[in-house]
């Protein structure tokens, strides 16, 4: 009975060795494999399952760590955009680490916009307006120099509008330096300064052509380009005349015009006599050619003006009356338009209107640009007496609503 009892305590002694032994092995043994042999004796049976157990345990790890190797691999495939974008994204926080980068806007950031495109004729001449700006879209500033964004050429061609073909017509430009500038004037001298020449030999007939004008801007690595066609028209009737119409219709003799300036104020100066170009007092204005009076209010001041003489007033009318193109305006004065006739100045017939009878002249300030004409109550239209032109500049609002401002003149001599 004893040898019993001392038998049964050494089995299960060697039972708790071995489950110690194969339940308790440390993570960095081998996994076994159920190929491998087992040197156990079939007397072990607690064993055997202790070391199955173990076995299962392991062989799952594995397969959990193969499956997951395997989701890795498959959210990697389905993913590559993300990871380019995201490889990318890193790519340019790497470099700005070691380099300056600059951002220039794309397509869908920028554009060319073009403005107040126009002809008009002087002399032989066609002469065009239009402003072409780099702007931010959605900004009406116009682009900063610092984004490196600049034109980089303008091209021109003529067309003819009646046969819908090139017409063979030089197009007259100043050389613009490029790659410098952000905005281009046609109608300014220190810009593009765009004319055709309408006695080119180029021009077969007469009737309606058009400007085609085509600009470039970089961008630094894209290139954005804008075409805008400027109509004008080549009278029949001063270049294609035949014999007949030339005898049927006699020119008209020009009559030539001076200018003049004078500067007024609406509280100390307001009256101007229009024949000898000086300022009247405010003393004596009530009988002035032009008296110009404040109007509005302090918040929103304008400018008036009527005659104590008996002058009636308008407008001038050009774009509304043929040949729709001689639209001067402040700053576009006749006189320039007229480099090429002789004299060089501007002529009665530079300012078109369709009736001068308005007494009173309102909104001067709003219409700062605006070019008026007046006629005294002896005003000959053959020869030209009694009819002035005139024009606000430099207007300067003061106190209690009050303006200095110039006022050019224009007069028969």
């Amino acid at each position: 009975m004893r040898n019993q009892l001392v038998s049964r305590c050494f089995v299960a002694m060697s039972l708790v060795a071995a489950f110690m032994f194969f339940g308790c092995s440390d993570d960095s043994s081998p996994v076994v494999t159920d190929d491998e042999t087992g040197a156990l004796s079939s007397s072990d049976d607690s064993v055997v399952e202790s070391s199955s157990s173990s076995k299962k345990v392991s062989s799952s790890s594995a397969e959990e760590k193969s499956s997951s190797s395997s989701k890795k691999t498959k959210k990697s495939s389905s993913s590559t955009v993300e990871d380019d974008e995201m490889d990318s994204s890193s790519s340019l926080e790497k470099s700005s680490s070691s380099e300056l980068v600059i951002v220039v806007p794309d397509q869908s950031d920028f554009t060319i916009t073009a403005s107040e495109l126009d002809s008009r004729v002087a002399g032989d001449e066609v002469r065009f307006k239009g402003k072409f700006m780099l702007n931010l879209l959605g900004d009406s500033t116009v682009v900063d120099s610092s984004l490196n964004i600049y034109f980089t050429s303008i091209s021109y061609m003529v067309g003819d509008v009646n046969s819908m073909a090139i017409a063979n017509v030089a197009v007259n430009s100043n050389t613009i330096l490029f790659p410098t500038q952000n905005s281009i004037d046609l109608n300014s001298m220190n810009s593009a300064y765009v004319s055709v020449n309408m006695l080119d030999p180029g021009f077969t007939e007469c009737g309606t052509y058009s400007l085609i004008i085509t600009v470039t801007a970089t961008s630094g690595d894209m290139v954005f380009q804008r075409t805008e066609i400027i109509p004008f028209e080549r009278d029949a009737a001063e270049y294609c005349r035949t014999e007949d119409t030339t005898s049927q219709q006699p020119v008209k003799a020009e009559i030539p015009m001076t200018s003049c300036q004078v500067e007024l104020s609406t509280n100390v100066n307001p009256g101007v006599d229009l024949a000898y170009c000086v300022a009247v007092p405010a003393a004596g204005a009530a009988t002035a050619d032009i008296i110009f009076e404040k109007a509005g209010d302090v918040t929103n001041p304008e400018l008036s003006a009527k005659s104590g003489s008996g002058l009636l007033f308008s407008p001038i009318t050009n774009g509304d009356l043929p040949p729709y193109t001689d639209d001067y305006e402040v700053d576009i004065w006749p006189e320039d338009m007229n480099a090429d006739r002789s004299p060089a100045t501007a002529y009665v017939s530079d300012f078109k209107f369709k009736t001068i009878d308005a007494e009173r002249l309102t909104n001067m300030i709003q219409n700062f640009n605006q070019i008026y004409v007046a006629k005294t109550p002896t005003y000959n239209a053959e020869t030209g007496e009694g009819f002035y032109a005139f024009a606000i500049t430099d207007a300067t609002e003061g106190i209690d609503g009050d303006y200095t401002f110039k006022v050019k003149i224009y007069k028969v001599p």
